[in-house]
């Protein structure tokens, strides 16, 4: 039994340790495809909050692929790579896939607002105001739709030429309760635009009146939103053809005007046409200087910009770039923590196993001391019935060396008849060179009224020696451990002959070998 357990342990332990090793394997590999993955979603945001182009980013395809694979969903993980993958598909030219993308993943989610987004937002670069209509009103068909995207709507149907559909739905906009959030985008965005639209009508008076509301908002608050309040009211009054106004609110804005104002194009650009219109109206005359001077100081602040956006630009490079080099740093000494703490590992189990086989050894010797001592005490037995078996066991003994060794010096405590059992369990001992088995042949015939010469008679062609030996000892009824013992076999070894005999003859698998091998033909 003792040597089964120790196969199975043994067995246990290297698939343990093999399994320890794939887990390691696998960890590290699931570890640095994690870090590639987001490592790519992370530069490719930075991409996108600058503004940049996102068609080098080609690694968020892989990321995208890599966190649709991991158990549990990341569904947070996967929209936001989703999106990334569709702008770096549209900076690289193909629009189509990048649409398709964003598509079919707002019907499979479509109350994902930062994928509708980011596919709106394409639309309008690409000037595709129809289909962003489509989309806008498919998802209202679906969703109640709230103060932001009711204002996307209105915009997108005066692009549209539905000037009538626009106002209808800033009107309704404006009927709905709104949040703190809403009221922002009301006098930011949505009346700015709505006068706007119905300047565009002609409701000029309706548009002052509006735009007059959110000047009196931004006065004293937002210098830029109140210069452009000011510039739109020229405009207005100048189709009113009220022209005097139109100059003092030109004079306003730019007084009003700040950096920020300058800066932005379309604002600084609007400023600008709405007083050549105005110049043009009250002089018949355009001053070109002018015009050149503002285009020129146009050119002028967008290079400064680039400039100072490449200056970032390479500053993050720089920075990006050490912290690559601070984290490749940090994964070899990760990597060379966990590669000693692995070795560790090993060291250890292989102690723990070196230990349990040596103490399971150890057991195992003293096992088959205590199993020659039983055989010794069996063969100095007087009391015992069986003297044939004892007799036999004295002789086996004797030329072991056992005997002698006990009755020179009959003690137990006898250290040179303890190093002969010793030497006999360890197998310093050749035991083949010690038994004389033709003499223990002859005993056998003496005392088993002739059972080798009737086993040589009828199975001698049939067995070979060592089963031949083995039918013996079992004759004489030893045990399975002391056959192991005298004849230094393994348990195993004694268990495998025994089937091999059974089957060799023909045996039935539970009847005993000794009694059917004496069983006369």
């Amino acid at each position: 039994m003792n040597t089964y357990y120790c196969i199975e342990m043994d067995m246990m332990i290297k698939i343990f340790i093999l399994g320890l090793c794939s887990l390691a394997v696998s960890c590290s590999s699931y570890n640095n495809h994690k870090q590639k993955a987001d490592e790519s979603i992370r530069l490719a945001m930075q991409h996108e909050m600058e503004g940049a182009s996102l068609s080098e980013d080609i690694g968020v395809v892989e990321a995208l692929e890599f966190y649709k694979a991991q158990e549990p969903t990341d569904t947070t993980m996967i929209m936001t790579a989703t999106r990334l993958v569709a702008g770096h598909y549209w900076w690289a030219g193909e629009k189509a896939k990048a649409y398709d993308i964003l598509e079919r993943y707002l019907e499979e989610y479509p109350n994902d607002s930062e994928c509708l987004y980011t596919l709106l937002n394409f639309l309008v670069l690409d000037s595709d105001y129809k289909k962003m209509e489509e989309h806008l009103i498919k998802r209202r068909e679906e969703t109640p739709s709230s103060f932001k995207e009711l204002h996307e709507v209105a915009v997108v149907k005066f692009y549209n030429d539905d000037t009538d559909g626009a106002i209808a739905i800033y009107e309704e906009a404006f009927s709905q309760d709104m949040t703190a959030e809403d009221s922002t985008l009301m006098w930011k965005l949505a009346l700015p635009a709505y006068a706007d639209i119905l300047s565009s009508v002609g409701d000029q008076r309706r548009a002052i009146e509006i735009r007059k509301r959110v000047l009196e908002h931004d006065r004293g608050n937002n210098a830029t939103d109140e210069a452009l309040s000011y510039a739109s009211l020229a405009w207005y009054h100048l189709q009113l053809n009220d022209l005097s106004t139109a100059h003092h609110y030109i004079e306003l804005a730019q007084a009003t005007k700040d950096e920020t104002f300058d800066n932005d194009l379309s604002r600084a650009g609007y400023l600008q046409i709405v007083k050549m219109i105005l110049d043009y109206a009250e002089s018949s005359n355009i001053d070109v200087k002018e015009w050149g001077l503002f285009v020129n100081g146009l050119g002028d602040k967008a290079m400064v910009a680039q400039k100072i956006t490449e200056a970032k630009r390479e500053a993050n490079w720089r920075l990006e770039e050490k912290n690559m080099q601070i984290t490749i740093q940090r994964q070899k000494e990760l990597m060379l923590f966990g590669a000693l703490t692995f070795v560790l590992l090993l060291f250890i189990i292989g102690l723990l196993l070196w230990m349990r086989n040596r103490k399971s050894k150890l057991v195992e010797k003293e096992e088959e001391i205590d199993t020659l001592r039983k055989l010794l005490s069996e063969s100095s037995n007087v009391a015992d019935d069986n003297k044939d078996d004892r007799f036999f066991k004295k002789i086996l003994l004797q030329q072991l060396g056992v005997i002698r060794l006990a009755t020179s010096n009959p003690t137990s405590a006898n250290l040179a008849l303890l190093k002969r059992m010793r030497d006999i369990s360890n197998q310093e001992v050749d035991v083949d060179s010690l038994l004389n088995w033709n003499d223990l042949y002859q005993t056998i015939d003496y005392i088993y009224d002739g059972f080798y010469t009737s086993l040589i008679k009828r199975f001698g062609t049939t067995l070979n020696e060592k089963e031949i030996q083995l039918c013996c000892l079992l004759k004489a009824n030893f045990s399975t451990k002391e056959i192991s013992v005298v004849t230094q076999q393994s348990v195993r070894t004694v268990y495998q002959r025994k089937s091999t005999i059974r089957q060799t003859l023909q045996m039935p698998g539970a009847e005993d070998i000794a009694i059917f091998l004496s069983i006369k033909s």
